[in-house]
């Protein structure tokens, strides 16, 4: 037994006496790096809507505000398309959840987020408070899973 230890030691000896630095590259890595995981499954969107939400990707920089913003714009867009309501209301109940979930964690934090965030509203659904119809939904969907694709996909 004491032999076979020996005889093991020395061949490793030889083999990395041989082959020097480059036994890295013949031993494989037993450490591989672990594979990216996406937070999301959000189909790319639109070339329009990529255009339309790309700002978001250079306001928002703490990796972790990107990751809840993503989720929560996530949500809303799976949600919204089968709201009956009215442009107002999709407002406030935006407001109202993005202050729950936030905890005012991002009041003030990135300026103008809010802002764009205002105006991609309106760019989906207009000005003047109206029932909304399924198509106005389904924009306001798409363009919010959009935005949260950019948080997560793009830097």
């Amino acid at each position: 037994m004491q032999n076979t230890k020996k005889t093991l030691l020395a061949l490793l000896l030889i083999i990395f006496g041989v082959f020097g630095s480059d036994i890295k590259n013949i031993v494989p890595n037993f450490n591989p790096e672990p594979p990216v995981v996406k937070i999301l499954n959000i189909e790319e969107p639109s070339q329009d809507i990529l255009e339309s939400v790309s700002i978001f990707s250079s306001m928002v920089e703490d990796p972790d505000d990107r990751a809840k913003i993503a989720i929560f714009n996530y949500e809303f867009a799976n949600r919204v398309s089968s709201y009956k309501t009215t442009s107002q209301q999709v407002n406030d109940v935006y407001a109202l959840a993005g202050k729950i979930f936030f905890k005012g964690a991002l009041v003030d934090k990135y300026d103008g987020l809010g802002e764009a965030i205002i105006e991609l509203m309106q760019k989906c659904v207009g000005e003047d408070n109206h029932t909304l119809t399924q198509k106005e939904k389904e924009d306001l969907s798409a363009n919010f899973l959009g935005l949260a694709w950019v948080l997560i996909h793009t830097r």
